[in-house]
């Protein structure tokens, strides 16, 4: 993250991104995602199927959430995990479709959140590798930065 571009409207979000993630979640919950083949490179508009393996087995009416983002801005792509694919209900297979607009480069899992039976928001998240890879297009600029001026009463 480069952080001379951000903005004073920013801190708080800056001071965030120096925690460390386990400091808001489940200290002893991991999990794994890998591609399910042999595709990193990915275009807007692709679809991406990814298997999530899980160190415990998921408890029953639990879900957790899958974020995908570019590594240089926040275009979060969320992917819901369904019925796992084990009698376990420790490996699940994932499956998105990027969006047409998708900023080009190397992108990778920002976060997953767990949700347990009967929650609609959480903290819980599950610590996990990155698994990168590259969505290829033309470079696509992004504003980061604004002036604002007051104009009247």
């Amino acid at each position: 993250m480069n952080y001379r571009k951000l903005s004073i409207a920013t801190p708080i979000l800056a001071l965030l991104a120096l925690a460390p993630a386990a400091s808001f979640g489940l200290n002893d919950t991991h999990a794994s995602a890998q591609l399910e083949s042999d595709v990193t490179h990915l275009h807007p508009g692709s679809d991406l199927t990814f298997k999530v393996v899980l160190d415990d087995p998921l408890p029953a009416g639990a879900y957790f959430q899958v974020r995908l983002s570019p590594v240089k801005v926040d275009q979060e792509l969320p992917v819901v995990s369904g019925e796992p694919i084990d009698k376990g209900r420790k490996e699940f297979l994932l499956h998105a479709k990027l969006p047409d607009g998708s900023i080009p480069g190397d992108w990778h899992i920002k976060i997953v959140y767990l949700f347990l039976a009967g929650t609609s928001w959480t903290s819980n998240t599950l610590s996990t590798n990155q698994m990168p890879f590259v969505v290829e297009g033309s470079n696509v600029e992004v504003p980061t930065k604004a002036t604002a001026t007051i104009v009247g009463k």
